[in-house]
C-alpha cells in the first residue's frame, strides 16, 4: 500500500493526564545555527531541536562550508566567516521559508552563482517583496520559473548597503533574511518597514541573536525602522529554549481536559509571541505554575468545561492561531480570534483551513474578513462536544494536522487525519509525546471504515 495514501484514526480520549516534553524552539535553533555559521571559529548550540525544517538549515549552511557536528545534547559549528565555499551551487530548502529567504540574501556574497529552490508549496509563496528589496540594495537575482517566486539564481557579487523598504503585513522571514546579510556589506543597512508590522516577536528574536553574535543594530521602539551596521559575526554559546508553538498543541489539550499535565522544557523567560497560549489558558481558568530552576511548566484544569466570551489578537503570534481554533471548538460561548491574517501566506490558508475542517466536526466556526482576507475566526460554541466520525484534511500543513488532532481528541467518535508524517517538520516526536499523556492512534489505509472497534491502538513513530 502506498504510504502517502495512509491516514491516522485519533481516538477520542477519556483524560489527559501525565508529563510530556516540549520540543526545543525551531526559530531559535535555525537562528543560531546562521549566526554560528557566519562566525569564523567554534560555536555551541546548547539544547538544539533536530527536526526537518533544522535539519535543512544544517544542509544550507554547509553548502556555505560550515562544520556542523551533532552530539548529545548540543551542536558544535564550526563557521567559516565571510569565506563562502558554496561547495553546492543548488540549495534546496524543501518546505523552510525561513532558510529559502535567508539563502536568498546570503548568497548575494557567495563567489560563484547559485541556485535556491523547494518544493511545490514554497515554489508557491510569495517572495517578491523580498527579491524586489535585495535589487534596491543592489542584489542580482533572476527568478528561473515564475516570476517573484522560487527558484532563483543568485549572481553574487555582493550589495553595498544603503536603505530598502519592506511591508510588514507579509513575512517576518524577509526582515530576517536582509537583517542577517547586511552586515556583510560594506555601508549601513536601513530597513524601512512600511504599513502594519505583524508577527514582531520573530523580528526581536533576530535583533537579539545578531547583538549575541555580536552584530551592531538599531531599531525604533515600533520596529518601523531597522538599521544593521557591517561587523564580523562572533562565536557564541547559545542556549535554545522550549518551542511555544510546539507546546501549543500539548497545552491546548490540557486546556480541554481537566487534570494536571506536565511539560519539560519549558520557561517563562521568552521572546517568542507564541508564548501567548500561556496568556490564552490563563484567560481560560486554567491555572498555569512554573518551575524555572527545573524549566517546568505544570497545567491544573479543574473546570468543568470551558466556557464564556472570549477574543484574542493574534497579530503577534499568528503560529497558533490553528491551535486557537481547535481550543475554541470545546468553549461554552463565543470564541473570537483576530489578526490572523499573514496566517493566509503559510503553508496553507490556515484560517480557512480550520473554518473547513472544524465545520466538518460540526462546530459552529465562521471565518472574519479584514481588507477582503481571512483575518480569523469566530466560533459560537454549545457546550456540546463535537460529533466527529469524519475524515479531515491537513491541507498539506502540519500545523493545520496537530490542530486538528487536538481537535479529535474529545469528539464523541474517531476521526481519520492524513498529513501526520508531516510532523517531522518541527515537533518529531510529536505522537510519543501524546502517548505519555494518554493518546491512541493509529494507522489506517484509505477507506477503512470510520467505526467504534476495540481494536489494539499503535502509535506512531514520525
Amino acid at each position: 500500500m502506498n504510504i502517502e495514501s495512509m491516514l491516522l484514526r485519533v481516538e477520542p480520549a477519556r483524560a489527559l493526564t501525565g508529563c510530556a516534553v516540549t520540543p526545543s524552539s525551531k526559530p531559535e535553533t535555525q537562528r543560531a545555527i546562521l549566526a554560528a555559521t557566519l562566525a569564523r571559529g567554534h560555536s555551541v548550540l546548547e539544547n538544539d531541536l533536530r527536526c526537518v525544517e533544522t535539519q535543512t538549515m544544517k544542509h544550507a549552511c554547509r553548502a556555505l562550508g560550515a562544520v556542523i557536528e551533532e552530539k548529545d545534547g548540543y551542536l558544535d559549528i564550526h563557521g567559516v566567516g565571510r569565506d563562502f565555499r558554496l561547495g553546492h551551487r543548488v540549495i534546496d530548502a524543501l518546505g523552510s521559508g525561513l532558510v529559502f529567504r535567508t539563502f536568498a540574501a546570503l548568497t548575494c556574497f557567495a563567489p560563484s552563482p547559485a541556485v535556491i529552490t523547494g518544493d511545490a508549496i514554497l515554489r508557491g509563496r510569495v517572495m517578491k517583496p523580498l527579491f524586489d528589496a535585495l535589487h534596491r540594495l543592489g542584489a542580482r537575482i533572476d527568478c528561473i520559473g515564475d516570476a517573484g517566486k522560487a527558484p532563483i539564481v543568485n549572481w553574487g557579487g555582493g550589495f553595498q548597503g544603503g536603505r530598502c523598504v519592506l511591508p510588514g503585513n507579509v513575512s517576518s522571514q524577509f526582515i530576517t533574511a536582509i537583517m542577517f546579510a547586511a552586515p556583510l556589506a560594506a555601508q549601513p543597512s536601513e530597513i524601512v518597514i512600511e504599513g502594519e508590522i505583524l508577527s514582531k516577536s520573530y523580528i526581536r528574536q533576530t535583533i537579539a541573536t545578531l547583538t549575541q553574535a555580536g552584530i551592531g543594530v538599531e531599531a525604533s521602539d515600533d520596529l518601523s525602522l531597522i538599521r544593521v551596521y557591517p561587523g564580523e559575526y562572533r562565536p557564541a554559546t547559545y542556549r535554545v529554549s522550549g518551542d511555544y508553538t510546539s507546546s501549543s498543541y500539548l497545552i491546548g489539550a490540557a486546556a480541554i481536559f481537566p487534570g494536571v499535565t506536565v511539560l519539560e522544557n519549558m520557561s517563562a523567560q521568552s521572546l517568542q509571541g507564541e508564548y501567548a497560549i500561556i496568556d490564552v489558558v490563563r484567560t481560560l481558568g486554567i491555572e498555569v505554575n512554573f518551575d524555572e530552576a527545573h524549566k517546568r511548566l505544570t497545567l491544573v484544569n479543574r473546570l468543568p468545561g470551558l466556557a464564556g466570551d472570549f477574543e484574542f489578537d493574534a497579530s503577534d503570534y499568528p503560529n497558533i492561531v490553528p491551535t486557537l481554533a481547535a481550543i475554541g471548538a470545546y468553549v461554552k460561548g463565543r470564541f473570537r480570534v483576530v489578526g490572523g491574517s499573514i496566517t493566509r501566506l503559510h503553508k496553507s490558508p490556515r484560517i480557512k483551513a480550520m473554518v473547513s475542517e472544524l465545520g466538518k466536526l460540526g462546530v459552529d466556526i465562521k471565518g472574519l474578513f479584514k481588507d477582503g482576507v481571512y483575518d480569523g475566526f469566530e466560533i459560537n460554541g454549545h457546550g456540546a462536544d463535537p460529533a466527529g466520525g469524519v475524515e479531515l484534511s491537513s491541507w498539506g500543513d502540519h500545523r493545520i494536522f496537530m490542530s486538528l488532532f487536538v481537535a479529535s481528541l474529545r469528539c464523541r467518535h474517531a476521526n481519520l487525519l492524513d498529513g501526520y508524517r508531516d510532523v517531522t517538520c518541527s515537533f518529531p516526536d510529536f505522537f510519543t509525546q501524546f502517548e505519555s499523556l494518554g493518546v491512541h492512534c493509529r494507522e489506517v489505509g484509505p477507506g477503512q471504515e470510520l467505526d467504534d472497534s476495540d481494536s489494539e491502538p499503535c502509535l506512531l513513530q514520525a
